[in-house]
């Protein structure tokens, strides 16, 4: 009897997570999945559109001040460097032009089979609607359209032969996976590796992370910087430099290569303590403008401060010929999120 090969479908979540396209290091080892025949990926027309908007919008939230002809002309008279003229509407255009193309490759890469949301019955998703079932089952939910008849689409393609993993991080999916048969539910991509029986002892690659400090420091303060940071106590404050102190990791899981000599796949937490330079508009000095309702600020505050904060971290491990961690080949956060911090201390404010 030939063995079940599970169909995997990952949540625009979870791609979302594991990095821009073409990926980070699970979505790596998704693909030696593939390879290796051990699962088939399932996806959507909608899961793909889910995930290039997203990105595309990160993008767009990051640059969109190059569309302001100030900024444009401050910036050239600053740096001897013009910026490109453009409007937001072709901004966004060319962002979703690229990150549509990119995120398509993404799963054709990934050898997926993409599922129209257009041969959905849409009554059958209407009905559980207009009786609360299903996704629509509690208070607020009827932003779960898109949730719905993407699990429909899943629902056809599900069979005792051929059961569905849905990989998502998105708590909706647990009623209707319950009351389905041949669909069950993970909520991130090492969860899944786990259920295929893939997770391996990780004391060597904790022993071997041990010994890397220094590398891993540097490469979390690499991928920070190219994130940028975020505050969420000053409007308009600017995060110019990042550098990092010292990272304190979690538990560390890892899995198996595929093939004999491939690399490991290490997901963790990481604490990290760092000190970052910042510059924002001197709001305790503007002046109020009673006419428009707003503050005007005539200078800037520059600073430097520590901060801490919590990053989920995916890492790619060389091996040697004895299969022993090596060297880490890549580093990645497992998130597309901003990353947060705080510039003062709570009692500044008072």
């Amino acid at each position: 009897m030939s063995k079940l090969v599970p169909l995997v479908f990952l949540d625009a979540n979870v791609v979302i997570a594991a990095g821009k396209p073409p990926g980070g290091p699970e979505i790596d080892r998704v693909k030696d999945l593939v390879e290796a025949g051990l699962v088939r990926v399932l996806t959507t027309d909608l899961t793909i559109t889910e995930v290039a908007k997203k990105h595309a919008q990160n993008d767009f939230d990051l640059i969109r001040e190059i569309c302001q002809p100030h900024f444009r002309k401050v910036v050239e008279e600053v740096t001897g460097v013009g910026l490109p003229a453009l409007k937001r509407p072709e901004l966004r255009g060319r962002l979703k032009e690229r990150y549509d193309a990119a995120t398509a490759a993404m799963f054709v890469s990934l050898g997926a089979q993409e599922l129209a949301i257009d041969d959905v019955k849409a009554s059958d998703v209407f009905d559980a609607y207009a009786q609360g079932k299903g996704f629509f089952s509690g208070e607020g939910k009827k932003d779960q359209f898109p949730d719905a008849f993407t699990f429909e689409c899943l629902k056809t393609v599900a069979s005792k032969k051929q059961p569905v993993i849905i990989v998502s991080a998105d708590g909706d999916f647990t009623g209707p996976v319950e009351d389905t048969k041949h669909i069950t539910l993970v909520k991130s991509l090492p969860d899944l590796f786990a259920a295929l029986g893939l997770e391996m002892a990780a004391p060597e690659v904790d022993a071997f992370l041990e010994t890397q400090e220094v590398c891993v420091t540097d490469l979390v303060n690499q991928e920070m910087t190219s994130w940028g940071l975020q505050s969420d106590d000053v409007v308009d404050a600017e995060i110019d430099e990042i550098v990092v102190n010292g990272i304190e990791l979690g538990k560390v899981t890892a899995f198996k290569a595929i093939e004999k000599g491939g690399s490991i796949l290490a997901v963790t937490s990481a604490e990290v303590r760092a000190t970052i330079s910042y510059t924002h508009p001197n709001w305790d000095e503007a002046m109020y403008d009673s006419e428009d309702k707003v503050l005007i600020p005539f200078d800037d505050v520059s600073g430097d401060t520590e901060v801490e904060l919590s990053i989920d971290i995916a890492m790619s491990i060389t091996v040697n010929q004895k299969g022993k961690p090596d060297e880490i080949e890549a580093l990645r956060f497992r998130n597309a999120d901003f990353q947060y911090v705080t510039l003062y201390p709570p009692d500044y404010y008072n």
